[in-house]
């Protein structure tokens, strides 16, 4: 079967400057469309993500904002909306400042109710991640009616679903996307907006580099049906799946790309 071809649409992805951000904007744009390359900090890096879309034949444009933050929010719209026409995909990827999560990541923590500190971790990680995720839907679900329809998809994480090792912020928060996802979809429906979950298992990248990494991916391995260890570009290939006419009836999945650890 052909790679579905996205030429003609506009891509807006957020976190795109590293990881499975990047991983997605450059396979979006591979398969056609303009890609909104926003970042947050990694100028840089993201500025290599539009020249790899530049190669390969499309448009891109970093753009700098916190996707937590309304008002840079409706200017990253604005400028793609100028740059580009309108916005048809959006994925939400980023989910604010993680680097206090990714630095626990493989270590043994305390439970967060045993723990001075707990509820006002898991507050805060769930609030980032909404915000993250709320304020870029208000934004760009204005120009998908505009346009007559528009795919959603959320860079969501199996272990919502598993008991994979991760903090437990990372599960709680994402838990809560979920939800945010399933209840959208219902909602945008009838606007011909289709609202997806993509939910990856623990995917090496250099936000969560560390001494730990090598002993999860082995960890996680051993339960894992389909080997090797899950790519950014797994989880990338599966957003340009879902955002194709091929997918065009599809709504309110979630969808587990961790090579069957989360199984049924």
């Amino acid at each position: 079967m052909n790679a579905p071809s996205l030429a003609g649409k506009t891509a807006l992805v957020t976190g795109a400057g590293r990881g499975i951000g990047a991983a997605t904007a450059r396979a979006l744009g591979r398969h056609g469309a303009a890609v909104a390359v926003n970042y947050y900090s990694n100028a840089e890096t993201a500025a290599e993500v539009v020249s790899d879309i530049e190669a390969a034949g499309s448009r891109a444009l970093a753009i700098p904002a916190d996707a937590r933050v309304p008002a840079e929010v409706r200017a990253l719209t604005a400028r793609t909306v100028e740059e580009f026409g309108g916005v048809d995909i959006l994925v939400c990827n980023a989910i604010g400042d993680t680097r206090s999560l990714n630095s626990r990541v493989g270590r043994s923590v305390p439970s967060f109710v045993d723990s001075d500190d707990g509820v006002a971790r898991l507050r805060r990680a769930v609030l980032s991640q909404l915000d993250a995720t709320l304020t870029c839907c208000r934004q760009v679900v204005p120009e998908m009616r505009r346009r007559g329809g528009g795919s959603i998809v959320f860079i969501g994480a199996s272990v919502t679903h598993n008991s994979a090792p991760a903090p437990a912020e990372i599960a709680v928060a994402k838990s809560a996307q979920d939800a945010v996802a399933r209840m959208l979809a219902q909602q945008l429906g009838p606007d011909n907006i289709r609202v997806n979950n993509v939910a990856p298992g623990f995917v090496p990248t250099d936000a969560n580099a560390g001494p730990h990494q090598r002993t999860i991916m082995e960890h996680i391995a051993i339960q894992t049906p389909l080997q090797p260890n899950i790519r950014a570009e797994d989880v990338a290939n599966t957003v340009v799946a879902l955002v194709g006419d091929l997918a065009a009836r599809l709504t309110g999945l979630f969808v587990p790309v961790d090579g069957g650890l989360t199984l049924g």
